[in-house]
Parts: C-alpha cells; sequence; structure tokens
C-alpha cells in the first residue's frame, strides 16, 4: 500500500499587482499570510511572505528529509540534515521567470564521509518529490469560477 497525499492551499488578491495586496493560507493553518509585490521584490518586508520563499521552504524542508531519508537507509545513525533553499527570480524579455534555485545542505551522522554525503545529497536533489515537481509538473486548472460582487 503506497502513500497518497493531498494538501491544499489558497490565495486571495485584490487590485492591482503594483499596488494590490494579497492573502495567502495553507489549509492546515500553518500559514496565513499577507503578501504583495513587494514583499516579492524587497528583502526588507516584514513578515509578508511571496511565492519564491514559499517554494524555496517546500524544497528545503523534503530535499532535508529525502536526505535524512537516504542517510538513514545508508545505515547511518544520529542524522541530523539542514537545508536552506535560495529562489532566483528574474524580469526576462518572455517575462518574469524563477531562474536558479541553489540548495545548501549541511548534515551529521556517525561515520559520515564528506564523499558519501555529497552522493547522497545529489540523488536527494535528483528524486525528492518537490524538486521533481519544479523540475517540470504538469499544472492543470481544476476549476474556474467567477464570483458576482
Amino acid at each position: 500500500m503506497g502513500i497518497h497525499v493531498r494538501r491544499r492551499a489558497e490565495a486571495r488578491w485584490t487590485g492591482s499587482v503594483p499596488a494590490g495586496t494579497g492573502h495567502i493560507r495553507t489549509a492546515s493553518g500553518a500559514l496565513d499570510s499577507d503578501y504583495s509585490l513587494y514583499s516579492r521584490e524587497a528583502d526588507s518586508a516584514g513578515l509578508n511572505t511571496n511565492p519564491e520563499e514559499l517554494i524555496g521552504a517546500g524544497l528545503a524542508g523534503c530535499f532535508a528529509m529525502s536526505v535524512a531519508n537516504l542517510l538513514e537507509e545508508g545505515g547511518y545513525a544520529e542524522v541530523e540534515v539542514n537545508a536552506k533553499a535560495v529562489v532566483q527570480m528574474e524580469q526576462l524579455h518572455i517575462g518574469f521567470r524563477i531562474t536558479e534555485i541553489a540548495l545548501s545542505v549541511t548534515g551529521s551522522a556517525a561515520t559520515l564521509t564528506q564523499q558519501d554525503f555529497a552522493s547522497l545529497a545529489d540523488q536527494a536533489k535528483r528524486t525528492c518529490p518537490v524538486s521533481l515537481a519544479l523540475a517540470g509538473t504538469t499544472i492543470t486548472l481544476a476549476q474556474t469560477t467567477v464570483v458576482s460582487r
């Protein structure tokens, strides 16, 4: 029997992109935050989040879990993994694009060598579900609804 998971999130945007504001939240309630164009462009946007930050957090979390799982499968004990993701968005001639996500990872486990850790981290980068999703998952519109005011 395999694992089958569905997670939900929602977002609302009001106004034009330059002047408007949005609100994003997860069904679990773990995230309930405002966002704006300013929070996407500025590092000093306070407690507001942005889609790129959420992508980075999701990838870092999945990647850290994948590395830890591979270490455990490899027989390592007392595993600890810390991952960071830097998501770069740029305005290109074809529009805005996420052009790079740079992962950094540190880890520790009894008898773990740098060579083994680098190999397992590379495997996790290629196989964690969020990495795979960001590499070209098909995005579909499950529902579109116009709401009357």
